[in-house]
């Protein structure tokens, strides 16, 4: 569950620092993996077996990463910042959109075929991404008090407890939220297809011989 920065309350959290820089730590991760992706050679190779067997799941994860992200703005877009939405994949999770960007992450990390840059992303998401959430649970709880206390207490915040599924017959969508939340989850495919063309290019040896310390 997300509220846009400018609902939040007067009373700032400790952790405020951590939602103000998400973007730009963000940015400073992607361009790390960036720098080893086009200055490092590969940890295995992508003609191999273990190389297919691994591009196999990360194409696998971006499509799981895509489609719930996609759920997810079924339900939250245009209403996170009234109330809690507490259906469809958030009555699973209180963060499923977090979780299902970790998961499409870890699909793009595979893609690099850099065990370093997997590992980076990874311990950035683990690191760092707990101190965003932590903060918009404090100004949720601000905001919804008692009544984001009782979804807190009822759905973890990352790893399921059930899977039961909590879906309305009717739920009215706001399609043009849906939309652009759908145009930035094809990123996840974009970056995919360009991380399938950095091979071809390394193997040539141009961006070793341009890029490389």
């Amino acid at each position: 569950m997300i509220v846009l920065q400018e609902q939040y309350p007067a009373k700032a959290t400790p952790l405020e620092w951590a939602i103000k820089w998400r973007q730009p730590f963000s940015l400073a991760v992607i361009l790390a993996c960036a720098i080893l992706l086009l200055a490092t050679p590969p940890t295995w190779m992508h003609e191999s077996t273990t190389g297919r067997l691994l591009d196999t799941i990360g194409l696998l994860l971006v499509v799981i990463a895509s489609l719930g992200r996609t759920w997810c703005s079924l339900y939250i877009s245009g209403y996170k910042e009234h109330r809690i939405v507490c259906e469809g994949p958030y009555a699973i999770v209180r963060n499923p959109l977090y979780l299902f960007s970790f998961v499409g992450a870890l699909g793009l990390g595979l893609a690099t075929m850099h065990l370093a840059i997997l590992a980076i992303i990874a311990m950035a998401f683990i690191l760092y991404y707990p101190l965003v959430v932590w903060a918009e649970e404090f100004n949720l709880l601000q905001i919804f008090g008692q009544e984001y206390e009782r979804y807190q207490n009822q759905v973890p915040r990352f790893i399921p407890r059930r899977l039961t599924m909590v879906e309305p017959d009717t739920y009215p969508v706001r399609p043009r939220h849906v939309r652009r939340s759908m145009q930035q989850n094809v990123w996840f495919f974009w970056a995919y297809l360009l991380l399938e063309i950095v091979p071809i290019i390394q193997g040539n040896g141009w961006i070793l011989s341009h890029f490389s310390f």
